[in-house]
């Protein structure tokens, strides 16, 4: 980290006082702006990184005061703003963000020295980003509850106006919703366990604000209604996650030498995903590959990258919406966009286009606006449906209610969830009249998407589903995809048996119903076919139902990794394979591939999975010159060597200070990659918790077999 020592380079615009006595400075220097928070102590830990958390870019010393320095951009302090209080539903949204950063920490057991506004900084958004250069380990529980206490005295400050002092807020704020006013005290009353007390205090604040979120509706603003669809997906409990995960896949670039590890390092995060994506993979679909895939580096491979991050994508969504603990009519929604996505896929392999596993996508997408409304402005939708059926037209009644058509809030979400430009103009409705013939990529993609979005509305309402109807619409589509009306039958009777067959592997519902159960039987007649559907078998065991059975993973790993070795084969994405095959059989918290630097006796993390991975990587390095540290007695002696319990008397003293520093874990093991002497690398993994990795002497001795495939593999690479 750079060390500053020369005054003159900052210049000191604004002293600003804080309420444990320390002063704030907010200085400029080359152009820009830095804020520096005085460093209380030397002893403090580096945050883990989060969205909610500012890190410092550095430090330097003023006079003789060390100062912690954070580049602000165009942020502001809380603090500056708070001259004109919040309305509440402000001041709960920045809470929710301190919390949600808090829990983090406390999850990390570290601690801020100051949870104040003049810690906190605003975004362009006004979302808050807590100061976080100086966080330090909890050894008691009272120094996590005294954040949470100051937690409150923040929330107290935000609702009044003024710093926590003696009135009662209930005085000050007379009018204040009692359920915030009962929050903010047991904020400043915490004496239960820090992470249960932040934990509930979130939840509470995100219930409390999805219910006072209301559309204003102003006609022709879309863009008012837009914003408040992103306010309640921002404070919805479980959106955010969804919204992150969408957002990383669709950032992974063409270009990206590591596109193949980072989508599978997204992938293995989500525990839920992986199994499901790797029992989609092994099904019939894509059985002709031939053997059982199981690690998501060998999908990527076999499959190719656009296909697993398509599936991946749709069933990211998929899963989100149809759960069972959703009210049927979210579910029908998300049953119907699955449809949708299927259609259009069976449409373009049907007319023989290359744009067919994008079109699933565009299907699906079609519906996303109506998704967003079911799943988050619940009271709205029903509204909507209230007026068709007093007889409004469909469009005009959403319209009239939101301020915004479905297709709009599809398309303007897709665009900020980063979805390429092809897909999100593919969600735009066509005008009435015949549709012109597509000249380019995401032409076809928006005509196979709004076919498949009519021809899905009229196979959903028994009164439309019929031979007449269907005629009209490919009348209308006849110059961009000419289709006999015979053909038709046969593409929906194709995408029909998939449906069924995709509900029973992404969702194991034995008993379909609602619009799922009218998609699955309606057939182009004078009515659908409405016979009730025969049972549907029970799922087989998932991939993987509970905790991993490690002996098993690793033994099918290694037998993937031997059918991989006697075929072609790229040795960084063999050795994913292996990484990824450690990390899920045994749980590691993070496994990590370390080679040999050519030029330098230093062995650098090449890549990984697990959290933080990417803030891992560029620091995890091991001077061989230093002997007497594990990693460095591994390699030199050629020797696996498992650490249980890092602190253990008789380990300590061979950790060495830079892992310390990175407090990573306290049970790890190495392997060592040695060929002919010559120093390759090692392969890592680790536990947090001491004594937490009992593996058996048949898994340690599979884990070596695992190594000695990487050794082959890079032998072979070599010759």
């Amino acid at each position: 980290m750079n060390r500053d020592n020369n005054n003159a380079e900052y210049q000191v615009n604004r002293r600003i006082p804080c309420p444990d006595g320390s002063v704030l400075l907010l200085c400029s220097m080359e152009g820009q702006r830095y804020l520096l928070d005085p460093m209380t102590t030397p002893d403090s830990h580096p945050a883990p990184v989060h969205g909610l958390l500012a890190h410092n870019n550095t430090t330097t010393v003023l006079g003789e005061q060390p100062y912690s320095c954070y580049l602000m951009g165009e942020s502001r302090l809380l603090s500056d703003t708070l001259a004109s209080r919040p309305d509440d539903r402000t001041a709960a949204g920045l809470l929710c963000d301190c919390m949600e950063a808090l829990l983090h920490l406390q999850r990390h057991q570290l601690t801020l020295a100051q949870l104040d506004a003049e810690h906190i900084l605003l975004d362009s958004q006004g979302q808050a980003c807590l100061l976080a250069g100086q966080t330090f380990p909890a050894t008691e529980e009272a120094s996590l509850q005294n954040n949470v206490r100051q937690a409150g005295r923040l929330f107290y400050r935000l609702l009044t106006g003024r710093p926590h002092g003696n009135l009662p807020l209930q005085q000050l704020r007379p009018d204040l919703d009692p359920e915030l006013l009962q929050l903010c005290q047991t904020l400043l009353d915490c004496h239960t366990p820090a992470s249960s007390t932040s934990r509930a205090a979130l939840a509470q604040l995100q219930d409390w604000l999805v219910r006072q979120q209301r559309f204003v509706r102003s006609e022709g603003n879309q863009q008012a209604a837009l914003q408040q669809l992103l306010q309640r997906m921002r404070h919805n409990p479980d959106f955010p996650a969804l919204s992150q995960a969408i957002n990383a896949i669709n950032h992974i670039g063409n270009a990206d030498s590591e596109r193949l590890q980072v989508l599978a390092e997204i992938i293995l995060k989500d525990f839920s995903l992986t199994n499901k994506l790797l029992r989609v993979v092994n099904t019939a679909n894509f059985s002709q590959f031939g053997g059982a895939v199981s690690t998501i580096s060998r999908a990527i491979v076999i499959l190719g990258f656009d296909t697993i991050r398509n599936l991946a994508l749709t069933l990211l969504l998929f899963e989100h919406m149809h759960n069972r603990s959703h009210a049927q009519e979210v579910r029908d929604v998300a049953a119907s966009a699955l449809f949708c996505g299927l259609l259009a896929r069976s449409l373009a392999r049907h007319s023989r286009m290359q744009e067919a596993e994008e079109a699933l996508i565009c299907g699906m997408f079609q519906q996303l606006g109506e998704l967003l409304c079911v799943y988050y402005f619940r009271n709205e939708y029903h509204l909507i449906h209230k007026k068709i059926d007093t007889g409004s037209n469909a469009a005009q009644a959403v319209q009239h209610t939101l301020g915004i058509s479905y297709a709009a809030l599809g398309s303007s979400t897709a665009e900020a969830w980063s979805f390429p430009e092809r897909i999100v103009s593919s969600l735009e409705p066509y005008p009435p009249g015949p549709v012109r013939p597509p000249q380019h990529n995401a032409a076809r993609l928006r005509m196979l998407g709004n076919l498949a979005q009519e021809l899905t509305q009229l196979l959903a309402t028994p009164s439309t589903a019929n031979t007449t109807h269907a005629q009209q619409l490919l009348n209308r589509y006849t110059r961009a995809l000419p289709l006999e009306i015979n053909s038709l039958h046969a593409v929906i009777a194709e995408t029909q048996t998939e449906f069924a067959n995709t509900l029973h592997e992404w969702s194991n519902d034995a008993n379909v119903q609602g619009k799922a159960r009218q998609l699955k039987t309606a057939a182009l007649g004078s009515h659908a076919n409405n016979k009730p559907d025969a049972p549907v078998a029970e799922l087989e065991t998932s991939y993987i139902t509970s905790a991993p059975a490690t002996t098993s993973l690793l033994s099918s790993g290694i037998q993937e990794v031997t059918s991989t070795l006697l075929g072609n084969y790229q040795l960084n994405d063999l050795l994913r394979m292996i990484l990824e095959i450690m990390y899920r059989a045994v749980g590691f918290d993070h496994v990590v591939l370390c080679t040999k630097d050519p030029r330098h006796n230093v062995l650098h993390a090449r890549f990984g999975f697990g959290e933080n991975t990417a803030a891992l990587l560029p620091v995890f390095k091991v001077d061989l010159q230093q002997q007497d540290n594990a990693f460095c007695i591994a390699m030199e002696r050629n020797v696996d060597i498992f650490i249980e319990d890092a602190n253990a008397i008789a380990i300590s003293s061979h950790i060495p200070m830079w892992y310390r520093q990175l407090n990573l874990a306290q049970t790890f093991i190495i392997f060592p990659l040695v060929l002919e002497k010559r120093k390759i690398g090692f392969l890592y993994g680790d536990k947090k918790q001491a004594h937490s990795l009992p593996l058996q002497p048949d898994e340690l001795n599979l884990l070596k077999t695992l190594r000695n495939q990487a050794l082959l593999a890079i032998r072979q690479q070599q010759n």
